[in-house]
Order: C-alpha cells, then structure tokens, then sequence
C-alpha cells in the first residue's frame, strides 16, 4: 500500500492509533490497525479490523476529509481468514482534516477527550455491486464514543438476524408440535396440558360478561402452551452452555454442557432428568430468574423418553442461534415471543420494537453526561411493565457506553453489580420475567450473579400497587423459590424494595389497557393505590387514558430529583382531553421534556410490534424541588419522516437530537423535523406532536393562541375574535349508547334505530347516527336513521336534547366533507355524530362555518390526532367542550360583526357541494367557506396576500401524513 504523507501523520499511523484507542476502549475485543494477511485471498490490508470471540469480526475504513465509502464497499463480501461469513456490512469513516497536522500523542489526546472528529457512513450489501450507503444525504457526525458504538452494531448485521429469527421460530413451532404430539400420547395429556397453560399463561381467559363465548383469536392454547415451553427450554439450554464454558462458580457443580450430557449418557440421547440435575445446580449458584420456569415445566412435561427427539431438536436449535453471534445485543427471547405468541394482546404482550428501544435508551442515558463513572455504574433503572426485557437491555447498554466514556473498563463486573443491585425489572406475567432476565444474562455471561430484582407481580394491581408511596414492597420475587413475602421494610430473602424516590431511571412502554363499555379495567385492585397517589398529588391518572397515565404517576413516584423519564405512549397522550391531567403533571414535576413522534407512511408510525398505533416516546427530567404548582413548559417536539429501522440508526437519531441546540425554536434532522413550544396553559394539546412541516406547527400554535401566522411572509395577525372553548358556545349531547342501538344489534338506550333510505314513512324521532361520506357532502345534511320507541322514560330525556347541530366526532379526512352537519329539523345525534347542544344560534352558525373551515380543519387536527392507523381524527366526548373555538357568543362589537357575516352567508353556503377534508386546496367551494370565516375573524379575504396565506394553509394541512391518507400524496390538484 503506497501512503501520502500529509503533515505530521500518516493515514496509516492515525489508523493505528484509532485501533489502539479502540483497543483500550473497555470492550472485550482485539483490535488491529493496517495488517496484511486477514482476508480471504487478497493481499490488501483493511484500516481497521475488530474481532472478539463468538462474535462476527467489523472493518472500519478510514480516510481523511470524508468517509471512506469507495473503499468500505471493496470490502462488501469479502471474508476474513478463519471468519464464518462474508462481511454484509463495513463502517466508512472519515477523520477530521483538523487532525492532518497532529501527532500520534495529540491525536490520542482527541480520542481520549471524546471530540467530535469523525464522519460516519455505513455501507451494506452482499458485494460491491449490490450496497446502499446511509445516511444518503450526509454523514454523521461522530466522537470516538460513537464510532465504538458503530463498530458494536456492526458486529450484528440486523437485517440477517431478522430473517433468522424467523427460521428460529419456525423451528420451534415444529419442536412444539412434536411435544404436543408427544404429550398427547400419553393417558396423562389432558392433566399434563391443563399444568403447561397454566404455568406459560397460555390458557383461553373466559369474557366476564359472555363465559361461554370462543377465544377471539380462534388459536390453539394448548399448541401455544407447548411452543411457550419449547421457547423456555430452549432459552435455559442456551444458557446452560454458555454457564458450562464461562461459570467459575459452576465449574464446582461439575456442570457440562448439553453435548457433553448426550455423549456421556448410555443412549447417548439428551433426557429431561439429565437436563433437571445440571439446572438445579444453576440454581444453586441462582439464575433464577431464568431457570426458574423452566425447571417447573420441564418436570411437568417429563414424560420419558419420547421427550428426548424434543430436548435434541432444541440442542441443535440453540447451537444455531449461537453461531448467528447476537445475542449480547438482540433480544431474541422478544422475537421468539413476539412471533410464537397469537394472543399478545389479550395479555398486553406488545414489545418495543429493538430499533425504537435503542433511540430511546440512548435519547435518555444522555441525560447523565455530566455524572462521573462511579454514579453512572450505581444507576439505578425500573422498567415496571418489562416484558421481554428489550427496553431494559437496551438502557443497559446505553448505560455501558456511557461507563466506557468516563474510563470505566471492567463490563463484566459493572454487569454482575447492575443486575444485583440496580436493575428493577417487574412484570404480572411470569414468561416476561423469565425472557427479560434471559436476556440481561446475554449482556455478559462471565461473570455469575447471585441475586435479582427481576420481579413477578402478583398483586392484584400488579406494578401498580407501587402507585402508593408508602408502599415499598414487591409481593414476589422470580428466583426466591417461590417465597411470596409480605410488603414491608426489612431486609428478609424474597423482599426487593423501590424505595420512594429511589429509582434515577425510568425506561418503559406501558400497557395501554382502557375500560371496556362496562368502565372496568382488566387490572384490579387499583382503587387504593390510585386514591392514595392522588392524596400526595400525583395526579397524572385519568381512567380514559387507561392504565399508561398510572404509570406515569408510579414513575414519577419512585424517581428521584434529576431522575430521567422515558415512556413509550399511545400518541393520544398528546393531544386528547383524557390525556390532559397527565401531560400537566409532566409539565409540572419535569423539564426538558422532548416528545418524539412519527409523521411518515403508516406502516413506520408503530413503535411497538403489532399494536396498530401511532405511538410517541417522551423523555424528561425531574426538577429538583418538586413545584407546589403548574409553571409555564416548553416541549420540544420531534417529528420522524422515517423511523429508524435498524439499532444503529436508532442510535444515531439519539445522538442528533440530544445534539438539538437549548435555544433553537425549528429545525431540521437527518430523517425529521423539530419545533419547541411554550405551554401557556397546563396541559394544552402539544400541537406541534406528529406533523411533518414545521410551517404547520408554528402556524397551528399561533391560530390556537388566536393569530393568524402567515409563513410567506413571517407576519401574524390578531383575530378580531379570541379563541375561547367550543364548550363556552355548546354544550355536548348524549353518548349513542343513551340515545339507542342499530336494528339488529345488542338492545341498548332509548330508540332502536333503521336507516332511513328506503323508508315509506318519516319517522317522528330521526337521528344523525352515521357518517356517510357518499351522501353528506354539504352542510345541511339529511338524518340518516329513523327511530322506534323501546324505553319511554329514557326516550322522554333524550328528545329534549335533540339539535340542528351535530360534530362529526370519527372525521375521515380522504372521505367525508363534513367536520359539523345542519340538519333543517331538530335530531338526535348518535354514534358518529354528536348533537351540539344549547347556545345562541347565531353563534352555532358562526362555529358551524369556522369548524368546516381550513381554520377548523387545523384545530381539530391539534386536537385529535388519532391514536389509531388511518387518515382520522377521533374526538372523544370529553374534547368536545375544549376544542379551540372563537368566542362568537362574546358580547363584543367583533364577535357581532363575525355573527352578522355567519348569518348574511350560511344559507347559501351550507348547501354547497363540498369535496372530502383532505381535498381542500383544490375545492373552489370550500375556499368561499374559508374566505367567509377569514372576513369573521377580521382578515381580508380580497387581500392578496391573505389569500395566499389561505391557500398556504391549505396546501401544508393537505400534505400532512395523517390527512393524506394511504395514497401517501398530497391530495392537491389531483
């Protein structure tokens, strides 16, 4: 290799010394600069070569000014001498030119100091001619600190991980079937299947108000019992041999490995007694939390040798596993439950997606820069609704990264410290335990741990119960042997303790279990716990909101000052109504709150496995004193066009918004944009959450603080009319569930009721039931549903609340034209619409005309963002009397005039033919509405500037994600 010599270091000699850095980096890998000799029939000599044992070796290609792209795609398919596989991935990186003149020692000195001296892309693909590079459009910025966390992504090429676990899953499914088949054999299968759905929690759970009716998702409970226990044997195996080459304390116990216990038995099989002897002595040295269950079901499903094809199947399975060389860094025990489990919703068994789980482990740990190594290593981390421990695995490794930065060096020691000391994990279900302690197990398997908080709830609050800051007890504890202590503040076996105020580190994705129509939760036993949080004034709960705004109250609970917050939540946190009581508590106990949500294509707006929703992450820290009351918040809203969909973008995203200047009100990101704003009320709707433009957020903002924002020019205008409350002009009318039920279907309310077309006869009693977005393509709309009499006492009552106004509450903006409906007689709302009751009918106008409005359009969507997939906005009854409206009821000489111009228009525009919401800038019509409602509020719609303004915010609501639908293009001109 011919090396220019560009000031004082070669590009060679700086290679060498990045690779000694990398060396000296803690990490418990071999580290070689410029080495001839390592690839498979080439004599050309990679910058950096990484290799550690049982792991896939990286290169990294070094090059001054700019990463080293041209020359990491060479390496694409390439193969090192005695490597299993060809490399799939190679890091390029580039060395500040500012290092040119350095020497070796100065250059050192940057490394150690964690500047900022890298550039960073990542190149992929099977071979030179077939590779992507990322990030397109620029590189990352990098410190040392980055570049080693690059290279420990790289030692798990994701994309192959992901198609194996797959494969994984499959072949566990058929280890499953053979056990069944096996079991079923036996006289005994009935009692031995009835014990294995009970101990994985794989049973049907009866309905409570219907026992007799099937499982919703029509599986076989007992086939997921057997693929559960499959999945638990394999895991405990796994670890059996991974305790047999690196356990000092079991070299004691004489433990073997699974293949040495098949060569030295006589039938040279793998038996279930062989497999029980070896696993009790782990549980002597502890383990637990692993071994625990599978011990349980093991001796369950012993049923001779039969079960040997099994135990052999899942050896083999596991040898496989292994050589995909991840398990350190990817949760497979999640996958494989993820995959293996049909009926994760009923048991809330959503996990978070790997890659989300390291931006938001990341995004938080950098909230403990400025703490030393020994207060980073005393950390202490809870996740209370763990899971399969992706999360808490994921703010482990943050966590080392950032042990490794302040000097630390010993990872197998801190772990063994962290998980008997520092790492609260809890959960109701006893499977979740088991796979989250799985997998902190795989983060080092050097060193043997003694004790856990890895926890199982069996209270009948689960986590829950340390809703109550009093109580500090958790009722049992994975690896006590079964000891169910009693709550209390002594140091017996079977007590872990989180104390109050005692946790600096809350990562979770909480269940986001709500009331069914009965208003029951499927957790019980939160009554007192939930009174005794709100009489020390937590009050973050609203039984709407479902159990996540309990979690958020347990978590501000046990942290303590400086204490860093990190939920995953439904994106209803933040704009719903029912949500409101909990963002003001975090405005008020937290700052530097950051709130990030995904405005792309509806297939990346989960950030779970399979919920179906959108979803946000929030972080925040505690403040120092706790304020007696609500101060003015700013929250920085961070919207995604792309989510990350590997862990070291994850990480990389992480970085570059923990990067985001203190003082930068917008801005853009490598895949997003961001916008901070300032609360003025406790709990107002963060408006900016989920929209792709930041235009749209600051246009939004101003119009609800009651401003036009014109983002052609920067001017802003003062709405002759403020914003008030729909609530302060209407009153909402009854829930359909009082008004009655569809002909055909469960009998409910006062009216059963037909459909309308088709009828002979009018009814007397006719109602606004359904959205029809065919037909309803005017403001003054027809009722669709006529109503028959069943209960005339609750009839009576709901006639005196019939109107002429009624708000679509479920809007479909590629559907439906209508956000509030006229109809010429009075009628019933129902479950699709809702009767606006009450108030002056000038005013009911003037609002009528506003909320179908682009003007509308913009606040409903602030305010009803849904949580759901899909181009809707869902607006609960409780919203209604708080969505932004101008107060035209005011006894104002401009809030007559806006009712006097309502009146002089409404007749002739609430007959004309409207197109669906999300087609507003092409629909002339819908411009003469907005022109109106623009003359209403003191704007000149003959104003050309205005008019551009208008056609400006028709333009960035259309092209929002959420309102354009699945077609994913603006509906404009089209």
């Amino acid at each position: 290799m011919v090396l220019s010599r560009i000031g004082q270091l070669h590009e060679q000699n700086a290679n060498v010394v990045i690779a000694q850095w990398l060396n000296d980096s803690g990490r418990h890998w071999t580290v070689s600069g410029d080495r001839t000799a390592v690839l498979v029939g080439s004599s050309r000599r990679p910058d950096i070569v990484i290799r550690q044992a049982g792991r896939m070796p990286v290169i990294v290609e070094c090059e001054y000014g700019h990463p080293a792209v041209a020359d990491a795609r060479s390496r694409l398919g390439a193969q090192l001498v005695n490597a299993a596989q060809p490399f799939t991935e190679v890091i390029a990186a580039g060395i500040a030119t500012v290092c040119q003149n350095d020497d070796e020692q100065t250059l050192r000195q940057r490394l150690d100091n964690n500047e900022a001296i890298f550039t960073i892309q990542l190149v992929s693909g099977k071979d030179p001619d077939n590779y992507s590079v990322w990030p397109k459009a620029r590189p990352l910025t990098a410190t040392p600190a980055d570049l080693a966390a690059y290279c420990e992504y790289a030692q798990v090429p994701q994309s192959l991980i992901q198609e194996e676990s797959d494969r994984i899953a499959d072949l566990i499914r058929s280890a499953g079937g053979l056990l069944l088949e096996r079991i079923r054999m036996t006289r005994q299968s009935d009692e031995i299947l009835g014990e294995l759905r009970a101990l994985t929690g794989t049973g049907h759970k009866p309905d409570e108000q219907n026992p007799q009716k099937p499982c919703p998702t029509k599986c076989d409970h007992n086939e997921q019992a057997a693929n559960t226990a499959c999945a638990i044997w394999l895991i405990a195996i796994d670890l059996q041999n991974d305790l047999a080459r690196y356990s000092s304390a079991l070299r004691d116990y004489d433990l073997k490995a699974a293949d040495g216990l098949k060569a030295a038995a006589p039938s040279r099989k793998l038996t279930a007694e062989a497999l029980l002897e070896q696993w009790a002595a782990i549980a002597e040295v502890n383990y637990l939390p692993v071994i625990e269950i599978a011990i349980d079901s093991l001796k369950i499903a012993k049923i001779g040798e039969a079960i040997s094809d099994v135990l052999e199947s899942l050896n083999g399975l596991c040898a496989h596993l292994n050589n995909l060389h991840a398990k350190h860094i990817y949760n497979f025990a999640g996958e494989l439950w993820q995959r293996l489990v049909s009926d994760r919703k009923g048991i809330a068994a959503f996990y978070t997606k790997p890659e989300i789980a390291e931006l938001l482990a990341t995004l938080a740990a950098a909230r403990f820069n400025d703490r030393n190594r020994a207060d980073i290593a005393a950390l202490n981390l809870m996740d209370a609704a763990c899971g399969t421990g992706t999360l808490v695995g994921a703010g482990e490794r943050a966590l080392r990264r950032q042990y490794a930065v302040k000097g630390g060096r010993d990872n197998a020691a801190l772990h063994k410290n962290r998980m008997e000391n520092h790492i609260y994990a809890m959960d109701v279900n006893g499977i979740a335990g088991t796979l989250t302690a799985k997998r902190l197990t795989d983060m080092n398997v050097e060193q043997d741990y003694t004790q856990s908080k890895i926890v199982v709830i069996t209270d009948p609050a689960g986590s829950l119960t340390l809703l109550d800051p009093t109580k500090t007890g958790i009722s049992r504890v994975l690896g006590y042997r079964n000891v169910t202590p009693t709550a209390g503040l002594s140091g017996e076996e079977g007590i872990i303790h989180v104390m109050l105020k005692g946790i600096d580190w809350v990562l979770m994705n909480p269940p986001y279990s709500r009331p069914g129509r009965g208003r029951k939760l499927t957790t019980t036993g939160l009554k007192e716990p939930r009174a005794r949080a709100q009489k020390d004034a937590y009050r973050m709960s609203d039984v709407q909101a479902g159990l996540a705004s309990d979690f958020g109250d347990l978590s501000n609970i046990r942290l303590k000052e400086r204490g860093v917050f990190s939920h995953v939540l439904p994106l209803t946190a933040a704009t719903s109504v029912s949500w409101r009581p909990w963002r003001a508590e975090l405005e008020k106990d937290f700052q530097n709150i950051v709130v990030i949500a995904n405005a792309a294509t509806e297939e990346l707006q989960s950030m779970s496995k399979d919920t179906g929703m959108s979803e946000l992450l929030v972080v925040a820290t505690k403040r120092g004193e706790r304020p007696k009351k609500w101060l003015p918040a700013e929250i920085l809203c961070v919207n995604l066009y792309a989510a990350p969909t590997t862990l070291a973008e994850g990480y990389a995203l992480a970085q570059e918004i923990a990067a985001i200047p203190a003082g930068a009100d917008q801005g853009l990101l490598t895949s997003g944009n961001y916008t901070r704003i300032q609360q003025s009320r406790a709990g107002f709707p963060w408006s900016a959450v989920g929209n792709s433009s930041g235009e749209i957020s600051s246009v939004t903002t101003a119009l609800l603080e009651g401003k036009a924002y014109d983002p052609l020019t920067l001017d802003t205008y003062a709405l002759t009319v403020p914003m008030a409350k729909l609530g302060s002009i209407v009153s909402p009318g009854p829930t359909h569930h009082g008004i009655g039920y569809p002909k055909g279907s469960e009998v409910r309310g006062a009216f059963e009721w037909t459909p309308l077309q088709g009828s002979r006869v009018n009814p007397a009693q006719q109602a606004m039931w359904a959205a029809d977005g065919e037909t309803q393509t005017s403001i003054a709309a027809q009722p669709t549903h006529g109503g028959r009499v069943v209960d005339a006492g609750k009839a009576r009552e709901m006639v005196g609340q019939r109107s002429r106004f009624h708000l679509n509450r479920n809007i479909s903006w590629t559907s439906q034209a209508l956000a509030v409906a006229y109809t010429p007689q009075l009628a019933h709302g129902g479950s699709a619409w809702n009767a606006l009751q009450g108030g002056d009918a000038a005013a009911n106008k003037a609002a009528t005309l506003f909320l179908n409005s682009i003007f509308g359009c913009l606040v409903i969507n602030a305010y009803a963002k849904s949580g759901q997939r899909g181009p809707r906005a869902r607006l609960q009854i409780k919203t209604i009397p708080g969505l932004p409206c101008p107060a035209f009821n005011m006894d104002t000489p401009a809030a007559q005039a806006a009712c006097a111009v309502a009146d002089k228009h409404f007749a002739e525009l609430i007959e004309l033919e409207l197109e669906p919401l999300a087609h507003c800038s092409r629909d002339a019509n819908r411009h003469r509405i907005d022109n109106v409602v623009a003359e209403m509020l003191g704007l000149n719609p003959q104003d050309t500037g205005i008019q551009e303004m208008l056609d400006k915010y028709r333009a960035l609501f259309a092209a929002e994600p959420n309102i354009k639908g699945r077609r994913r293009v603006a509906l404009v001109d089209q």
